[in-house]
This record gives C-alpha cells, sequence and structure tokens, in this order.
C-alpha cells in the first residue's frame, strides 16, 4: 500500500511540476477557456491521471507479459498526453487536479487487494470501460470546443485513445479466454 502511495504521489509531482507547472493558471487571472473546456481539461487531466496510476500498479503487480507491455504503453502515452495538456491548462489558465476522483481510487484500491489473472482481467476491463467513456469525451469535445488549441488537443488523441481501446478489448478477449492465443 506504501508503494501505492508513493506512485501517486509522484504521479502528482510530476504532473505539476511540468516545465515550469501550472504557474500562470495559479495566478489570479480568469481562464481563457469556455467552462465546457475548463470542465473537459479537468476530466481529461483526471482520465490521464488515472490510466497513469491504474498502468504503474499493473506493471508493479502483474506477472502477465501481455498485461505489462499494455500496461506500459497506457503509461508511456498517457504520461505524454498529461504533459502536452498540463501545457495547454497552463497558457489556458486552468489548474491541474491536485487529487484523484474517488471512483478511480476505489478501482486503485480494488486492483491493490488482487493479484494474478484476477488483477490482469479486472485491470484490463478498468482500461476498456475508461477509454470508451475518454472516446466520448474526446469525439464530443472536438465538435463543442471553440478553442482551436482545445480542439486540435482532443483531436489529436482521437487515434491513440481508439488505438488503446482495441488493443485493451483483443487482451480482455485473450484473458477471459483462459490466456489462448
Amino acid at each position: 500500500m506504501f508503494c501505492l502511495v508513493a506512485t501517486i504521489a509522484a504521479l502528482f509531482t510530476t504532473a505539476c511540476n511540468r516545465g515550469r507547472g501550472v504557474e500562470a493558471a495559479r495566478e489570479d487571472r480568469a481562464p481563457n477557456a469556455t467552462p465546457a473546456e475548463q470542465d473537459f481539461m479537468m476530466k481529461a487531466a483526471m482520465a490521464n491521471l488515472s490510466e497513469i496510476a491504474m498502468a504503474r500498479l499493473a506493471l508493479t503487480k502483474s506477472q502477465n507479459e501481455d498485461v505489462k507491455d499494455f500496461a506500459n504503453m497506457i503509461e508511456r502515452d498517457h504520461q505524454a498526453a498529461l504533459e502536452d495538456l498540463t501545457d495547454l491548462m497552463k497558457e489556458k489558465g486552468v489548474s491541474l487536479p491536485r487529487t484523484l476522483s474517488p471512483e478511480t481510487k476505489m478501482d486503485i484500491e480494488a486492483l491493490t487487494a488482487l493479484s494474478g489473472p484476477e488483477l490482469d482481467r479486472q485491470f484490463v476491463n478498468n482500461m476498456v470501460a475508461d477509454h470508451q467513456k475518454a472516446l466520448e469525451m474526446f469525439r464530443d469535445q472536438v465538435n463543442i470546443a471553440q478553442s482551436p488549441d482545445v480542439r486540435k488537443y482532443a483531436e489529436g488523441l482521437l487515434p491513440k485513445l481508439e488505438m488503446h481501446l482495441e488493443k485493451a478489448q483483443r487482451l480482455q478477449s485473450k484473458l477471459f479466454a483462459g490466456g489462448r492465443k
């Protein structure tokens, strides 16, 4: 459990200290994004932080090489997406979230309690569900974003999120079929 807390703390330290961090967002200036865009950026940041935290947990606990490879890809891709988003949020004057959502905390606690194939299956189930939600959120934002920067961020991540979902679904099928190829 200590490792989990340390991992989550490191996540937020990394995200909050990116480059010059989100110092501009902490200034007392009004965000230059619509409320919907601000909401999207906050939710996207939370989603990235969630995926990174769960991937790191799977990397440390899983014994399945396919799951570890997938978790490594998720961590790497969502870390890059979070870094880009952190820059965008700074530019737009929107503060980065400081904590994980209660839902994510519950998911991580549940994953922490599991091991072996149960952990692998639950991690992949979470990745499928999370990426389905993220795709819906990003597609909606592409249609409603007024800021070209926010639209570009959402559009840019759609192919990667779609690829993550497809890989998660293939891995899910493999894990629930007893690992047969």
